[in-house]
């Protein structure tokens, strides 16, 4: 398979395919990043800090991360900025670019999901589509918020219906970044079903301890990230 170049940002956070992840840039090499992608039109892959910090040249990505392409932008003082990126194809890191540039550069081959072979697929998509919206209704409820089910959109897909699902699951990033690296949309999908069941009854139990909690208190995927 063939390998392309990529300019890498280390984060502590996981962007999936055909999700949004706003990036508040800062770092002067990440600034250069940025502005260079801008300036050809191409976009940069965003990968999870497997060890070392983002702040630091120490920063070592986890092999498997997601292409951001950048759908807009604001320039700050100082230089910085505010970006809104969209995730398109995964890819796998097959080694590193030797360092010209201040920030890391990969050779990468993009890994789409496997064909969706699967003899129930279509009880399973339900099945999971139907679990998440009880595990909403909960997040709601301890937010002290009603989930308008009649305006809940979910994608019909299975790929883009699992990406969804893990973008919006309160879980630790090595969870997130596991599913990330699910070889197929059903694999990726039967995990979620184990998280949602597992997550939705500590919801519960949460309900029937505390009764309501703060809605700053949930950590949603999609919150202004800065590098």
């Amino acid at each position: 398979m063939s390998t392309e170049s990529l300019p890498l940002f280390p984060v502590n956070t996981v962007l999936f395919p055909s999700m949004v992840l706003p990036l508040h840039i800062f770092e002067e090499r990440y600034k250069l990043m940025i502005n260079n992608c801008l300036a050809q039109d191409k976009p940069f892959g965003v990968v999870l800090i497997y060890s070392g910090s983002e702040v630091e040249d120490s920063a070592i990505p986890h092999p498997v991360g997601t292409v951001a392409r950048i759908a807009n932008w604001e320039w700050l003082p100082d230089g910085r900025m505010n970006i809104l990126t969209a995730g398109e194809r995964r890819f796998r890191i097959v080694d590193f670019a030797e360092a010209e540039l201040p920030y890391l550069e990969g050779l990468v081959e993009y890994w789409d999901d496997e064909p969706a072979q699967h003899r129930d697929l279509p009880a399973l998509t339900n099945k999971v589509s139907d679990t998440f919206v009880d595990y909403l209704t909960l997040i709601m409820s301890l937010s002290d918020q009603a989930l308008p089910i009649s305006q809940l959109q979910l994608p019909s897909d299975p790929s883009m219906l699992s990406y969804h699902i893990a973008s919006n699951l309160q879980i630790e990033m090595n969870e997130r970044q596991e599913l990330l690296e699910e070889p197929s949309a059903v694999a990726r999908l039967q995990r979620e079903l184990v998280l949602l069941r597992r997550e939705g009854n500590f919801l519960q139990r949460l309900i029937s301890l505390q009764g309501s909690i703060h809605e700053e208190d949930l950590l949603w995927g999609g919150l202004l990230y800065t590098n």
